[in-house]
Order: structure tokens, then sequence, then C-alpha cells
């Protein structure tokens, strides 16, 4: 069996392990798993502030305030 191969993945923000998806991907795979809205909107405005994920499309470069 071969070894398994690992390709970090760097955003253009230079975090590594970092995702560049869309809001809408981002709010639809979170809810997938989560079990309610607030779970959901918790887990989104986490990621984004860690810089584990990085918006692209309509919201590339806007700034979102999470409170």
């Amino acid at each position: 069996m071969a070894a398994a191969i690992t390709i970090p993945v760097t955003s253009p923000t230079g975090h590594p392990d970092s995702l560049d998806v869309t809001l809408w991907e981002l709010v639809w795979a979170v809810s997938q798993v989560a079990d309610n809205e607030r779970e959901v909107i918790a887990t989104v405005a986490h990621m984004l502030e860690s810089g584990s994920v990085n918006l692209i499309g309509n919201f590339r470069n806007c700034p979102i305030a999470i409170r």
C-alpha cells in the first residue's frame, strides 16, 4: 500500500491550511453538520475570524463585522 501524500493548502493571504470558499459554500457546508442556526453562525464567524477560511466571490475583500 502506498503512503498518503499530503499537499499543504496555502491561500493568497498566506495562512497555511486555509480554504478559499464563497460565503454560500461555507454556510451550506456548516449547516449540513450543525444542530441549529445559532451553531451555524457561531461556527462561520469563528472560521472567518481565525483565518481558517478566506472568502472569494461577491464577499471577497468585504469587511465583515462579527460581534
